[in-house]
């Protein structure tokens, strides 16, 4: 007793003793929780790949839309949405009304490819100005999928080795994530790595918010730069991307850096001969007369994590039940009907056991009759066979 009563003091004097506070009686100052390490896999499957006469690329669903008479309005539940809205390069995308083939996958398997247009688009040579935007229906897409939205406008600072992560399908394959750094933010531009390459253009840069708790996209890939002998990714900043949509390119300088060139000029191409795994068919680059066509798409047999096709969020009409003023022949006709009803069960079961008791008294057979009569059959069908 006494070693359990000296065990219990020492360790009420050791945490007591962990424990720290100022001679004022302030609380002790709270520990900081680490950086957040993972990825959502919204960020995955929110990634796309784009594919044009000229180019393959990426894109990320950044909002959802419902379809109104004089054209799209944002919504916040994707139960309020009939289309998603994708965010990409112009090099990627085209002018307005380009067509092209859009690859979607979810947790992994292509769940739908299907042609689609591009929307619209901003663009100037030598200018970070890049942008373009594509409009695909739920129906089409094979289901809700997620969106990661825009960071909210001039409230991301980015700092020096700040955590990013980037998704995009490069070399054209299955959206595959990077996590990188910020090496600096200057001018609207996101200088990060590791770079981008080739298929990785129109791709999203995402970063969690602790503040307001959920991944947010802070950047649109478009081009590579070399500094040194070092090759890093360049995006614009959500901001960036918010003032060529809005119109707000006056107040900023949009110049490019010296040397910074499109991520499809670095290469990054795979070997001819190499094998997608998404895929199992051979990747050769495409010719730039041959317009894509969609892939063949497996039956998929999985659901999208929420919610779900546009006809199971239809609103079902709610059945009607049966209202009948009651009265006394009304009464009188239930009460008839339920006891043909159990007496009809009742006939049926007393059925059953009388075909099984009836041969134990009208004859030798004993109550395990039925087990003997399947053994006699099991052999007269073996001297059959024999």
């Amino acid at each position: 007793m006494k070693r359990v009563l000296v065990a219990v003091a020492f360790s009420v004097l050791l945490f007591s003793g962990c424990t720290s506070s100022d001679p004022d009686g302030a609380e002790a100052t709270p520990i900081v929780a680490p950086d957040f390490d993972g990825l959502s896999q919204d960020c995955f499957d929110a990634t796309v790949r784009i594919r044009s006469r000229n180019s393959t690329g990426s894109a990320s669903a950044i909002k959802y839309l419902n379809e109104k008479e004089n054209g799209f309005a944002i919504v916040d539940s994707v139960l309020q949405a009939t289309h998603v809205e994708f965010e990409t390069n112009k090099h990627v995308a085209g002018t307005n009304g380009t067509p092209h083939v859009v690859d979607v996958w979810y947790e992994g398997e292509l769940v739908a490819s299907a042609n689609c247009k591009t929307n619209k688009s901003w663009f100037e040579s030598g200018v970070s100005k890049d942008i373009a935007t594509i409009i695909i229906s739920l129906e089409t897409l094979g289901g809700a999928m997620p969106i990661v939205p825009a960071a909210p406008y001039g409230k991301v600072k980015l700092k020096e080795g700040e955590k990013i992560f980037t998704v995009g399908c490069s070399s054209g394959r299955v959206p595959r994530a990077r996590c990188g750094s910020v090496v600096k933010q200057e001018s609207g531009l996101i200088y990060y790595l590791p770079q981008s390459i080739a298929g990785d253009s129109g791709s999203a840069v995402f970063r969690y918010s602790r503040e307001r708790e959920q991944w947010e996209t802070i950047g649109r890939t478009a081009w590579a730069i070399q500094i040194g002998k070092q090759w890093m990714g360049l995006a614009m900043t959500a901001d960036r991307v918010d003032d060529i949509r809005s119109g707000r390119v006056s107040a900023n300088d949009f110049n490019l850096p010296d040397g910074a060139v499109p991520i499809a000029e670095i290469g990054g191409r795979l070997p001819v001969g190499a094998i997608a795994c998404d895929e199992l068919t051979p990747v050769t680059m495409q010719s730039q007369d041959a317009m894509p066509v969609p892939m063949d798409v497996g039956r998929h047999t999985g659901r999208w994590r929420f919610p779900i096709l546009k006809k199971d969020i239809r609103e079902k009409p709610e059945r009607q039940s049966r209202v009948r003023e009651w009265n006394i022949f009304g009464g009188i006709s239930d009460f008839f009907r339920s006891l043909l009803r159990f007496a009809f069960t009742t006939a049926i079961i007393l059925l059953v056991i009388s075909l099984y008791v009836a041969p134990t008294i009208l004859t030798p057979l004993k109550y395990d009759w039925p087990i003997q009569f399947v053994k006699k059959i099991i052999a007269s069908l073996s001297k059959v066979k024999k």
